[in-house]
């Protein structure tokens, strides 16, 4: 796309404009071939290898997938500085105007017509076209293209227009022009930053985040910009969204000191209990542990206050066997564990034997949701109040029931 007022990528000559004999308008209603791929999701225009830009950066969109963030762009590479990629979800893409360029400008895109091209006209005549046909666009509208052959005009709706380009003819300024007015837009600026900070952050870079570095961070890529045109007010907005961004990134990847969105909370303190969630990680806060409570309350806390409070992570359930799992705060204060049956006569039989190892159950619980079950198996008893007051203890006695085959009924003598 860094190209003179010349054709670009020329694989075929414009065809004579077939306007100039003044043939009749064909009408196309059908394409029979080629086959014409699905329309784009709703949520975004973009189909694979279609060509965007935002500003005056140019890139092709290389992924579709359904993700958080589905599209990737590889951007065009510019002067001293290679091609790269990168994701975004719809607001991003949004928010940074990402635009697809026009395939088709009238009297100035060539283009092909697939071999062996079949359309319906509106008399219902039938036309197949033989080998690769070149076309040039002839106008345009919002919802159909002209276009001229050698010896025809057809009209295609352009949803069913099955062409594709071949070369187009652009003016663009001269060179010194582009050197002398070129300024770098907020948008450019911000994909400068974040490609910068992708490149220089390191994986345990959280563990070390203070102003200075991010200053001296902000100083390299401006010393790496000053060759550039770009306004200070422009620069340090791009750079702010970058920074920010890439910290919640790394947060939501990496954690924050073991705290990750999302992981369950405990704070057990003096017979004081309750339970609640990481809501948000902000790195650059005084206070970066953002937790809703189940009680609806949201408190920030820092490292020495979650610790002084006794607020410590819940780990993730831990299955000893397919009917033993268990599950511990991350200092040990809280545990709670599950032993699952596919029957409730199994429950039922293997009440005593199981009580008499790990402690008290609480009632029978029919897991009929997939979000009530712990084991994986449809029953399980809870142990509400353990037999052993060590951990360690504890979790020899779920062993050994993990060793049990609960799938059968105990053994009596």
């Amino acid at each position: 796309m860094n190209t003179n007022n010349s054709n670009i990528n020329p694989h075929k000559t414009f065809p004579e404009s077939a306007s100039q004999h003044s043939p009749q308008i064909q009408e196309v209603v059908a394409v029979i071939f080629p086959f014409l791929p699905d329309a784009p999701a709703e949520e975004h225009p973009f189909r694979l290898n279609d060509i965007v830009k935002t500003g005056n950066q140019y890139g092709t969109v290389t992924s579709l997938k359904k993700t958080e963030k589905p599209v990737t762009i590889t951007w065009d590479a510019s002067s001293g500085e290679d091609s790269f990629s990168w994701t975004y979800n719809l607001d991003e893409i949004r928010a940074l105007k990402i635009s697809i360029v026009p395939q088709f400008i009238p009297q100035k895109t060539a283009g092909e017509l697939p071999t062996c091209t079949t359309i319906v006209l509106a008399n219902s005549e039938q036309v197949q076209l033989g080998n690769a046909t070149p076309f040039k666009v002839e106008s345009l509208s919002e919802h159909h293209i002209l276009i001229s052959t050698l010896d025809q005009l057809y009209r295609f709706p352009l949803n069913l227009f099955p062409g594709y380009p071949t070369s187009c003819t652009i003016d663009i300024p001269a060179p010194q022009q582009l050197k002398d007015t070129r300024c770098l837009s907020v948008n450019e600026l911000r994909i400068r930053a974040k490609t910068y900070l992708a490149l220089e952050v390191t994986d345990n870079f959280l563990k070390f985040v203070i102003p200075v570095q991010k200053q001296q961070l902000k100083e390299k890529i401006a010393q790496q910009l000053s060759e550039e045109n770009y306004e200070i007010l422009d620069f340090d907005i791009a750079w702010e969204e970058a920074w920010m961004q890439q910290l919640e990134n790394l947060a939501k990847k990496q954690g924050f000191y073991g705290f990750r969105e999302g992981d369950c909370i405990l704070q057990h303190r003096e017979g004081f209990q309750r339970m609640g969630k990481v809501q948000r990680l902000n790195v650059e806060e005084p206070r970066p542990f953002q937790i809703l409570w189940n009680s609806g309350e949201i408190q920030c806390y820092s490292l020495r206050e979650l610790k002084i409070l006794g607020i410590a992570r819940i780990e993730p359930i831990v299955k000893l066997s397919p009917n033993v799992a268990y599950q511990i705060s991350e200092d040990g204060s809280y545990f709670t564990a599950w032993i699952g049956f596919r029957t409730k006569a199994l429950a039922k039989a293997w009440l005593i034997p199981v009580k008499k190892l790990v402690g008290y159950l609480s009632n029978l619980i029919d897991c009929q949701f997939l979000e009530l079950q712990h084991t994986g198996s449809k029953y399980e008893y809870a142990v509400e109040c353990p037999r052993h007051k060590t951990l360690n203890k504890r979790l020899e006695a779920l062993a050994k029931v993990a060793e049990l085959d609960l799938e059968r009924t105990p053994f009596k003598r």
